[in-house]
């Protein structure tokens, strides 16, 4: 019998986990010829998560729950929970608020059955987002896919890895990681399935907008250096607009015209200021990147205390 394990990232979610688990396990019920597993991550959670997802393991779900010490993010806690499945033969990671629809197990089940690595689950709709945020959700996705040449739109992280994608992945020796954009710069063979975004059950989401906007960033930097180009670009068009500026200048002094005060001066040092800000903040965004990187530091710490994973795990 095949074995999968389900790897479910949550934070601060007391209010609906106990359901949403119930949920997804009614889901994997109606397979009979796989054993499925959950693997709930608990975030750092600074409410009672942990505590509920412990009870429902002790009462004989087939859960198992993973403490990490504090909040070291999303990807992190999506790199701990793969870490743990990898004597299974396939991995799910899904979201733990319903709106990846837990419905889509048989669906993806039965893809990975037809010898696809990846099953990934796209929306084709963004349920009840609004339009100012679907629109920067638009640009994000061209910039990325300008960037690195890659194209996630529509992509999640709700996806089936075989247990060879999870090795490939677990290999990777980065540090900053980017989960969707990973598994799909991989191009193992991959199958979609396209679905609506539900309603979530939490009341307001965990993401705030300015750890989306770093989300963003740390998505496209972790993936390509052609942003240090930009900077490239803009000496470049500073230069030219400077030429033009001196150009005119120059010409109002030959034909005796009184150059109009310190107003050119000005606009100068500030469009050359401006570029040279953004571009240091660029830079800097790189080398701190690299600093990251050279550390060497874990991507998440497990407290055993918390947690109840099996020993072979």
């Amino acid at each position: 019998m095949k074995r999968v394990a389900i790897v479910i990232p949550v934070l601060n979610e007391s209010a609906n986990i106990a359901g949403n688990l119930d949920e997804i396990l009614s889901h994997t019920q109606v397979i009979n010829d796989i054993e499925f597993k959950l693997i709930v991550v608990d975030d750092g959670s600074t409410d009672n998560t942990a505590e509920l997802i412990a009870q429902k393991s002790k009462s004989g779900s087939p859960i198992d729950l993973l403490c990490l010490t504090r909040n070291f993010g999303k990807e992190s806690a999506i790199y701990a929970g793969l870490t743990h499945s990898l004597k299974f033969d396939a991995a799910i990671v899904m979201d733990s608020d319903l709106q990846h629809p837990p419905a889509l197990i048989p669906q993806m089940i039965t893809k990975w059955q037809e010898s696809y690595a990846v099953v990934e689950a796209s929306k084709s709709s963004r349920g009840e987002e609004t339009r100012s945020k679907n629109f920067l959700v638009r640009i994000y996705y061209r910039m990325f896919n300008f960037f690195t040449k890659l194209s996630i739109s529509g992509d999640t992280d709700y996806k089936l890895l075989d247990v060879k994608v999870v090795r490939a992945y677990l290999d990777l020796p980065e540090h900053n990681r980017f989960f969707r954009g990973l598994i799909k710069w991989m191009n193992f063979s991959t199958a979609q399935i396209l679905f609506d975004v539900p309603d979530s059950v939490r009341k307001e989401s965990t993401w705030s907008n300015p750890g989306l906007i770093r989300y963003a960033v740390s998505s496209i930097t972790s993936f390509t250096a052609f942003p240090l180009q930009i900077v490239t670009l803009l000496g470049g068009v500073t230069f030219l607009v400077s030429v033009v500026i001196g150009v005119i200048a120059l010409l109002d002094k030959l034909s005796g015209e009184a150059v109009d005060g310190f107003t050119t001066v000005i606009l100068l040092i500030l469009l050359i200021g401006s570029v040279l800000m953004f571009s240091v903040g660029l830079i800097g965004t790189y080398v701190g990147k690299i600093y990251d990187e050279v550390k060497h530091r874990p991507n998440y710490l497990v407290d055993h205390d918390r947690s109840n994973l099996e020993e072979s795990e």
